[in-house]
C-alpha cells in the first residue's frame, strides 16, 4: 500500500453535508466551541448569504448563556468603499444585525466612508498584526475570491483598497437594487492575515459555488483562485453542501452514517503547547486504519491546551493525512468527560450520523463510561483501543481518578447545550453570492 501523502502538500478534504442548513448549524457549533476553548479569541467572521444561519445559531447560544464572548475580539473582514457603517447595505451594519444580543470585548470595523481609505486599511492592518488571529471564518466567491481578495491576489497582500470583479458586483446587485448601484471598490483584509491565522473555517453552499470549490481543491493552486492558496493551511476546515460539492471527485465517506472521535493525549510539562504524546500518534494511526476499512463522514479530533499554545486537537489535525476524510476539531473539552460532551453537539450538527467510533488507548479505562450517554441520542457507540502507552503510570492515573468520574460526567453533560434538529426547508440548490 503506498504511503499517505504529506499533509502539508495536500488540500484539506471538505466535509459534505446534505443541506445548507446543516452547514450553518455545524459552523455555529464550531465557532461556539472555539470561543469556549479560548475566551480571549481573536476572530474574523464573514458576511453574505451563506453564513446567515450560523449567526442564528450563535444568537441562540448567547440567549441561553452558553456563548463565551465577553473577552473575545472581532475584526471585520471587508467593506464596500463609500458606505458608512450606518448604511444598512454596509457589511458593518450586516454584522451589527446578525450579532445582535452578542457582546464582544472589542469590535474593530472597517469604515468604507473614511476620507483616506488607505490610512483606514493601514489602521486595520495594525490591529490585526498586534497579536495572532485565532479563527477566520470565510465564504467563497464564484470566481474563487475570499473576503474581497479577488483573482490576482497573492499571499503577500495586506488590508487594502481593491477594485471589485464584475462577477462579484453582479452577485451583490440584489442587495443594492440594480448593478449600477453596487460600489466598484472595497476595502478588504489581505491574504497574508488569512493565511497566518491559527485556524480557517470555510463555508460553501449552493450549486453556483461548485466550480469555484473544484478550482480551489482540485485545480493547480494560483492567484487566479485566491482560495486555492489557502488549501494547504494546516488547520483549514471546509464545510459544504452537496450542491457545492457537485463538481468534486466523489469520496466514499460522503454518504456514511459514521463518525470517529479520536481522544488526544499530551506530554505534560514538555512545552507550552503540551506536545502530543506517542499515545496520540498511535491513536491517529489506528483511526487511519479504521477510515480505510470503513470511510466515515468525518473524524473529530479532541484535545485542549490550558496554556494558550497549540492544543492536542490542533497538533493532530496537522498530522492527519487520510485522503478524502475531513477532520474537525473539538478544542474546548478539558478532560475526557468534556471531550465527550463537547463532541456530541458537533456530531448532532453534522446530521445523518448513527454510528460513533471512539479511538483511545487500552489503558483508558474510564473512556467508555464518559461516552455512555451517546446511545440516548440515537448513536450506536463503539470503541477502538490502541495498546500503546505507559501502562503502569496511566493505569494508576485511571484508578485514582475513578471516584470522580460520576461527578465529572454529570457536570460535563449538564454544561452541554445540544442543538435542536433543524427544520430544514426544501433545498434551492442555486446558491447566492457568498
Amino acid at each position: 500500500m503506498p504511503p499517505d501523502p504529506d499533509p502539508s502538500q495536500t488540500a484539506a478534504p471538505p466535509l459534505v453535508l446534505n443541506h445548507p442548513g446543516r452547514v450553518a448549524l455545524l459552523a455555529g457549533e464550531l465557532v461556539a466551541n472555539r470561543l469556549r476553548a479560548r475566551p480571549g479569541l481573536r476572530l474574523i467572521l464573514p458576511t453574505g448569504r451563506t453564513p446567515v444561519g450560523m449567526y442564528g445559531v450563535l444568537r441562540d447560544h448567547a440567549a441561553d448563556g452558553s456563548l463565551v464572548t465577553g473577552r473575545a475580539t472581532l475584526f471585520q473582514l471587508d467593506e464596500y468603499a463609500g458606505l458608512p457603517p450606518d448604511d444598512e447595505r454596509s457589511y458593518a451594519a450586516y454584522l451589527a444585525r446578525e450579532l445582535r444580543g452578542i457582546r464582544f470585548a472589542a469590535v474593530h470595523g472597517l469604515d468604507g466612508s473614511a476620507p483616506d481609505p488607505d490610512a483606514e486599511c493601514a489602521r486595520h492592518q495594525a490591529l490585526l498584526d498586534a497579536a495572532p488571529l485565532d479563527l477566520v471564518v470565510l465564504g467563497l466567491g464564484r470566481d474563487g475570491h475570499v473576503a474581497f481578495d479577488e483573482p490576482g491576489s497573492d499571499l503577500d497582500t495586506d488590508t487594502r483598497r481593491v477594485r471589485l470583479a464584475e462577477t462579484t458586483r453582479a452577485d451583490a446587485a440584489g442587495d443594492f437594487g440594480v448593478l449600477e448601484a453596487v460600489p466598484r471598490e472595497a476595502l478588504t483584509v489581505g491574504m497574508r492575515s488569512l493565511a497566518g491565522a491559527r485556524e480557517l473555517l470555510m463555508l460553501v453552499t449552493g450549486a453556483a459555488k461548485a466550480h469555484a470549490l473544484r478550482a480551489m481543491l482540485e485545480d493547480a493552486p494560483g492567484p487566479g483562485s485566491p482560495a486555492s492558496l489557502l488549501r494547504t493551511h494546516p488547520r483549514l476546515t471546509i464545510v459544504c453542501d452537496t450542491a457545492a460539492a457537485a463538481e468534486l471527485s466523489p469520496q466514499a465517506g460522503w454518504s456514511s452514517d459514521r463518525a470517529l472521535i479520536v481522544l488526544g493525549h499530551r506530554e505534560p510539562s514538555v512545552s507550552p503547547e503540551h506536545v502530543i504524546s506517542e499515545e496520540s500518534r498511535a491513536r491517529l494511526r489506528l483511526a487511519a486504519s479504521e477510515c480505510r476499512a470503513d470511510p466515515p463522514r468525518a473524524v473529530i479530533l479532541t484535545g485542549y491546551s490550558r496554556t494558550g499554545g497549540v492544543s492536542e486537537a490542533e497538533q493532530m489535525k496537522a498530522d492527519w493525512s487520510v485522503p478524502g476524510v475531513p477532520a474537525l476539531l473539538e478544542d474546548a473539552g478539558r478532560n475526557t468527560s468534556e471531550n465527550a460532551s463537547r463532541s456530541l453537539p458537533i456530531v448532532r450538527a453534522i446530521g445523518d450520523i448513527r454510528r460513533v467510533t471512539v479511538v483511545t488507548s487500552t489503558w483508558h479505562l474510564r473512556a467508555p463510561f464518559f461516552f455512555r450517554p451517546f446511545p440516548r441520542f440515537g448513536l450506536e457507540t463503539s470503541f477502538r483501543f490502541s495498546p500503546r502507552g505507559r501502562w503502569p503510570r496511566m493505569l494508576w492515573h485511571e484508578l485514582t481518578q475513578a471516584p470522580a468520574m460520576h461527578r465529572e460526567r454529570r457536570e460535563a453533560m449538564a454544561a452541554m447545550r445540544l442543538p435542536p434538529e433543524p427544520a430544514l426547508p426544501e433545498r434551492s440548490g442555486a446558491g447566492g453570492a457568498r
